[in-house]
């Protein structure tokens, strides 16, 4: 049985550009209809899921080249007028009715939205009807939790991005035992690496076994 190993390693910041956005079957169908959106008049496109599903990547991957900018809900409330592409990367507002209000009034002057959250949108309005009218009816993008040949393909990525040749079975050896997250597999990625240059060894099925089973006891990472 694989076990399911914490990875929470501090790391480079996040790259959220869409040359690193790997599409995959458990996300294709929430990229076409981000796609589709971008084609229409639609104002707001919502983007759901669970945690570590890769939502405020998606988001800005799919607006990148456009005039985006990324805006709490509260920021929005605050100040609701803009162009361009707003991401508000943190549904539900504390406040739904003030975000509404700024949502129309950005809306209604030709601002696009992307919002992402957790959960089902509907709740996101906190019982604020017209709000749950809105989000019901604008288009979404559901993504799922990565499934294991995700995993398997943003580590390859992450390895070919610097340039580090590992074979295949370095990859399946790992990604079922890692946490099924984008973030534990860049971090993985990013572990592997360093250790093997700190160490001047190559990156092997040994070398991840030990690695991954030192982890998992909270030993170092030798």
């Amino acid at each position: 049985m694989a076990r399911q190993l914490p990875l929470d390693l501090p790391g480079s910041p996040p790259r959220y550009d869409r040359a690193s956005f790997v599409r995959a079957d458990c996300n294709d169908a929430a990229w076409r209809a981000g796609e589709a959106w971008l084609k229409s008049s639609e104002p707001a496109l919502v983007v759901c899921g669970p945690p570590g599903a890769g939502k405020t990547h998606f988001a800005h991957a799919l607006v990148e080249g456009l005039d985006a900018a990324t805006l709490t809900a509260e920021a929005l409330a605050a100040a609701p007028y803009g162009d361009g592409v707003a991401i508000i990367d943190n549904m539900p507002a504390a406040d739904p009715r003030a975000f509404l209000d700024a949502f129309e009034t950005g809306a209604g002057q030709g601002r696009r939205f992307v919002l992402a959250g957790e959960g089902h949108p509907s709740l996101w309005a906190m019982g604020l009807k017209d709000l749950r009218t809105r989000l019901e009816a604008a288009p979404r993008a559901s993504l799922a939790d990565p499934d294991e040949a995700l995993i398997r393909a943003v580590i390859a990525k992450g390895f070919r991005d610097r340039q580090v040749a590992v074979a295949p079975s370095v990859i399946e050896y790992a990604a079922p035992r890692l946490p099924r997250t984008f973030a534990a597999a860049r971090a993985f990625v990013a572990l592997a690496d360093r250790t093997a240059l700190e160490e001047k060894r190559k990156i092997t099925t040994p070398f991840v076994q030990k690695l991954l089973d030192n982890l998992s006891e909270g030993g170092p990472a030798a």
